[in-house]
């Protein structure tokens, strides 16, 4: 079966390697130039464990970022890592091309049988067996096979930092008195912090300045303190308002959508890279089982990914709030930005 994957991010990679260990013919088609993921931390959950076991790179991905809550077995929930190494590694080996703009798909009768893709000024068709999607949140390509999504904006903003200062843990965290979260994520190489506050628009919540911002954070999490401190400029907080999606069907003849095109419930879950990557492997096995039955291949990935998937997609982000003992529901004047008054 030739596979086309559109987007890659750490999902399309890791389909791609994933495949390539099955002996599939993968492609990888991303729009930006290859290898140039913006530096950042994520929390690598162990939802995501077993395809990175699988695709040969679980060991050296724990050993390039800090564990997080280890159970005694030694196993953690999750892993701090830099995603820009974590991508780099997947990288290598991976039939992908960056540069390449899918434009449209190609079809015989309802089924798509490839993909029009741009580069370097001219159009050509990639033909294909099946189409995979993981081209994020606003996936065009999902919009292009006529796949329905469910957006909506989740509710409050999200404030985060990426600084310089490598801290003493890998995670710290603490519950707001409505149960939103502050955080703070350690890692070799450094530290960042979020704060779920309202959704205020993005000049309101920078206005109040870089000085303002680290005593509210720190006053809300202290082990916070040493990462802030190396903060030089507001324009280091960066303040977005999270698009969660959810597709009540995952495919359609010829075309599939995983990770964040598929379903994505924002930051404050913590789980969404985790379950791109348990959707690759998912994938990548129902593609080894049905080599010449995408239709087939598609009908069995769902019938068995979406009941592990489907829990986090009913609860949605929400789902991980916890009101601290004692507390009202309502957030004090203290735990609010911008500050009040």
């Amino acid at each position: 079966m030739r596979v086309v994957i559109v987007g890659g991010g750490l999902t399309g990679l890791a389909l791609a390697r994933l495949l390539a260990r099955r002996g599939q013919d993968a492609l990888v088609l991303e729009r930006g130039p290859a290898g140039t993921a913006a530096p950042r931390p994520f929390i690598l959950s162990y939802h995501g464990f077993d395809a990175l076991e699988d695709a040969g790179v679980m060991p050296e991905v724990r050993a390039m970022g800090w564990d997080i809550a280890p159970r005694p077995d030694g196993v953690p929930v999750g892993v701090a890592v830099s995603f820009t190494r974590v991508m780099a590694r997947l990288a290598e080996g991976a039939p992908a091309r960056g540069g390449q703009e899918v434009v449209g798909l190609e079809r015989a009768g309802e089924r798509v049988v490839g993909v029009r893709v741009r580069a370097a000024g001219l159009e050509r068709v990639e033909p294909a067996d099946l189409v995979v999607a993981c081209d994020g949140v606003r996936s065009p390509v999902r919009e292009m096979a006529g796949i329905p999504a469910e957006l909506s904006l989740a509710d409050g903003g999200h404030l985060s930092f990426l600084s310089p200062a490598v801290i003493d843990r890998s995670f710290a965290m603490a519950y707001q008195s409505d149960g939103r979260q502050v955080g703070l994520l350690g890692w070799p190489e450094g530290s960042a912090g979020w704060w779920q506050i309202d959704r205020v628009g993005r000049e309101a919540a920078l206005a109040p300045g870089l000085d303002a911002f680290r005593r509210a954070f720190a006053r809300l999490l202290p082990p916070a303190e040493p990462a802030l401190a190396a903060l030089t400029s507001i324009d280091q907080v960066i303040y977005r308002e999270i698009l969660e999606v959810r597709c009540p069907r995952w495919w359609v003849p010829g075309v599939v959508v995983i990770g964040d095109a598929a379903h994505f419930l924002g930051p404050e879950a913590g789980i969404g890279a985790g379950l791109g990557l348990g959707d690759a492997l998912a994938l990548a096995i129902a593609v080894e089982r049905h080599q010449d039955d995408p239709d087939t291949c598609c009908r069995d990935y769902e019938h068995w990914r979406r009941p592990a998937v489907r829990p986090y997609e009913v609860i949605g982000a929400e789902g991980g709030r916890m009101v601290p003992a004692g507390a009202s529901g309502e957030r004090p004047d203290a735990e609010r930005w911008p500050p009040v008054g």
